[in-house]
């Protein structure tokens, strides 16, 4: 299998317009690894590569889909906390064979749904990046996912930047 790095890069290299979204819910502990992800990457030096859109979507993720499509991006890059069964803090690419579009989600509508609806809409590719949570019992964040939200941002940074 094809590490998310990897992936990750091929991906952005092909895209001439990039948008992330971060999703999750601050309240909820490890849930708050997405949303944390584009606000590290919105706080950053150059905060949105040229070409990119980085918007932290909070836990209704489905509210931003007309500022995504408005943007027209080749790649969407959705990343959000999802249990796996991995260790915490682990950063991997989400199955999308695997994901119902029933699935119960922390979010109204499930990532597989939005996926789709994106694709279907504007002829786009998506990535869903999942961090493995310790934890949603909103007492912070654990240290294994701090350090996956600062390896996936940075990666993500490096990656848009490198394809000007």
């Amino acid at each position: 299998m094809e590490s998310w790095r990897r992936v990750l890069l091929r991906e952005v290299r092909r895209a001439a317009r990039v948008a992330v979204v971060g999703i999750g819910n601050v309240d909820r502990g490890d849930d708050a690894a997405g949303s944390l992800v584009a606000r590290d990457i919105l706080a950053g030096p150059t905060s949105a590569p040229a070409k990119s859109l980085v918007i932290d979507a909070g836990q209704a993720p489905e509210n931003f889909t007309g500022v995504v499509r408005a943007f027209r991006p080749d790649l969407v890059i959705l990343v959000d906390s999802a249990a796996s069964g991995r260790r915490a803090g682990a950063v991997f690419l989400v199955d999308r064979a695997t994901l119902a579009d029933d699935d119960v989600s922390t979010h109204r509508l499930p990532l597989a749904r939005i996926a789709r609806y994106l694709e279907e809409t504007m002829d786009s590719r998506v990535l869903i990046l999942g961090i493995e949570p310790a934890s949603f019992d909103g007492t912070g964040m654990t240290p294994a996912v701090g350090r996956a939200v600062r390896k996936v941002a940075a990666a993500v940074e490096e990656a848009v930047a490198a394809r000007r």
